[in-house]
């Protein structure tokens, strides 16, 4: 399901327990949902690496989403980390050196403070 969501969107500075905060199969099920549903959560807590709800979706769906289907979304994500300073601080958290190369070149030039 979509935990990680609704706890984002109920207690936005609650710290997740074991993970149990974040749905990790969404990245690889259903990408476009988890593009949206990262979005959302950026909306609802704090964006800073302090966070550790913002440093989890950054290791784990932004990252697992990037790997497995950046290529198929790396224009809305391109155009996200363009428009968006969450989204990008969001995405020097990632580490994403198993991505496709295209999604690697693309996003290089957002790339520049990772945390």
């Amino acid at each position: 399901g979509l935990a990680w969501i609704d706890k984002a969107a109920q207690t936005p500075q609650a710290t997740p327990h074991e993970g149990d905060a974040l749905d990790f199969e969404l990245p690889f099920h259903d990408p476009r949902t988890c593009l949206d549903a990262i979005k959302f959560v950026l909306t609802q807590i704090p964006t800073t690496p302090a966070n550790p709800t913002f440093a989890l979706l950054a290791a784990g769906p932004l990252e697992d989403l990037l790997i497995t289907h950046g290529h198929e979304l790396i224009d809305k994500i391109d155009l996200l980390a363009r428009r968006d300073p969450a989204f990008r601080l969001l995405l020097n958290g990632a580490w994403i050196s198993q991505a496709a190369p295209l999604v690697l070149e693309r996003l290089a030039k957002y790339r520049n403070a990772p945390w």
